[in-house]
């Protein structure tokens, strides 16, 4: 007698009936991201304590303040790095402690960690063909691998220490990791940054690496200021503030540590000019709106501690107390800075008075926010001033740029450096370096001061032209540019 054919797991009818169970929703973030079935211990379910990630069963982590449930965590200090590989050498690769853990779960922590970025990006995707919303061109498909996590873990453990300074430290450290995993934008400028890192560790020892970072570093900054941008442009939701303002943070320091020039020759303000020059510094506008956006010193917010620290900085403080009794004379005239001087009739007083602050300070990571402040700080007409290439002005930038190159910040150095030299190359040049930008102003002023005269004794006050000069009045130029331009006009790059 022949056999009786199997029975499919999927027929129908009383040979085969499924057993009625009730399906559970109790189960944690991780469980539910991996579709896997969740045995519900707490505090960490045995799935998540196999794999070394945190748990988080009601959607709400408060010391990090994660809102959506199925957000997840991972615990990157359980697990050791991968052996160095062509994205890991040894100069860019510390160590993370703990114990081993297989290959297997660093392959499981890194397809989780995709699923929660894809989830995002595919809710942002669908978010631009909404009514209202802004056009949004979609990056290329990306994945979040095991390289990745090696990059984040560099994060964590080296880079985000470098950003800030020892207090806000630790606060980036334990939070800014966790928020990148739920916000593409945050992770791709994450890595951005922490690739800059392994360039600037790795070119000494290795240009072909170092370029290799350098690159890789350059892709994912595109990309983060794609998806930065569009969320900017549209209504920011409230569980993405605390991301925005971790980008912006990012963003500010890999825009100063990002110089495209290996020479002072190629860079600014020797080279010709681009919309480009002072983006850094334009950025610190950005971030002033970003802060406004994000709100840090909100009480729902992870930053809110730090911010609130930073936010007490009162330029009427400094304005009260400000001494410049050590500035050399020569300096005083120079910038015309009297007993009567104040930021409103004086556009360099301000940034000399925060130089002053900084004296004989060497920037390390107990006193770097206060180097910082100089590019907040400083006045739009300021600014203004060092586009146009006011020596002046110019020669302010490279006393605060002599002080950078030496600190501790790896951001800074570079670009300190470069275009500390490039600023000296182009004073010498053009106007003698410092001594001879005090033998030309001391000339101008007694110039001035001739012409003055003159016209006092004059017989007659002289009709007024169209310009509302004094018709017998020699005319004096209201900025060292249109001086420069009157004595000469054969190749001097004031623009």
């Amino acid at each position: 007698m022949p056999p009786a054919p199997p029975v499919s797991r999927f027929q129908e009818g009383p040979e085969r009936k499924r057993k009625a169970h009730a399906k559970s929703r109790k189960g944690c973030g991780n469980c539910k991201l991996r579709r896997v079935k969740c045995d519900e211990t707490r505090p960490r379910c045995k799935r998540c304590a196999a794999y070394g990630v945190s748990c988080d069963y009601d959607g709400s982590r408060p010391s990090l303040d994660l809102a959506a449930q199925g957000s997840f965590q991972v615990d990157l200090f359980q697990s050791t790095p991968s052996p160095a590989t062509s994205d890991s050498p040894h100069a860019a690769t510390t160590p993370i402690p703990g114990p081993a853990k297989p290959p297997s779960t660093r392959k499981t922590i890194a397809s989780m960690v995709n699923a929660s970025l894809q989830n995002k990006s595919s809710a942002l995707n669908s978010s631009a063909d909404m009514p209202g919303m802004s056009t949004f061109h979609q990056v290329p498909s990306w994945t979040f691998t095991e390289e990745h996590l090696d990059i984040l873990k560099r994060f964590q453990e080296r880079t985000v220490s470098t950003i800030g300074n020892r207090q806000t430290a630790p606060t980036y450290r334990d939070c800014i990791s966790h928020l990148a995993f739920s916000h593409p934008f945050l992770m791709h400028m994450v890595l951005s940054l922490t690739l800059m890192h392994d360039a600037h560790l790795s070119t000494p020892l290795s240009e072909e690496i170092g370029a290799k970072y350098h690159h890789a570093s350059l892709q994912h900054w595109n990309t983060a200021t794609k998806l930065f941008k569009h969320v900017l442009s549209n209504p920011i939701p409230p569980s993405y503030r605390d991301a925005v303002w971790a980008t912006g943070a990012l963003l500010g320091a890999a825009s100063f540590a990002y110089v495209e020039a290996s020479k002072p020759e190629e860079s600014w303000p020797l080279k010709p000019s681009e919309p480009t020059d002072l983006d850094w510094l334009k950025l610190s506008e950005g971030k002033k709106a970003i802060w406004q956006v994000a709100d840090p010193t909100r009480p729902d917010s992870i930053f809110k501690g730090i911010a609130l620290k930073m936010s007490v900085v009162r330029v009427s403080d400094w304005l009260a107390e400000f001494d410049l009794s050590f500035l050399p004379q020569h300096l005083k005239e120079l910038y015309g800075i009297t007993p009567q001087s104040t930021p409103q009739n004086n556009v360099y007083c301000l940034p000399i008075i925060m130089l002053s602050r900084l004296h004989g300070l060497t920037p390390n990571h107990d006193n770097v926010i206060e180097f910082l402040l100089f590019m907040a700080l400083i006045p739009p007409d300021f600014k203004n001033l060092l586009e146009l290439k006011d020596p002046r002005a110019l020669l302010l930038l490279l006393w605060w740029f002599r002080q950078l190159e030496h600190g501790d910040p790896w951001w800074l150095v570079k670009r300190a450096k470069l275009e500390g030299r490039a600023l000296e190359i182009w004073l010498e040049t053009y106007y003698g370096g410092e001594a001879g930008l005090t033998r030309m102003y001391a000339s101008m002023g007694q110039q001035h001061h001739f012409n003055q005269q003159t016209t006092s004794k004059s017989s007659t006050a002289g009709s007024m032209d169209a310009s509302g000069r004094g018709g017998n009045e020699a005319a004096f130029p209201p900025s060292v540019e249109s001086w420069i331009k009157d004595k000469s006009n054969a190749g001097c790059p004031v623009q």
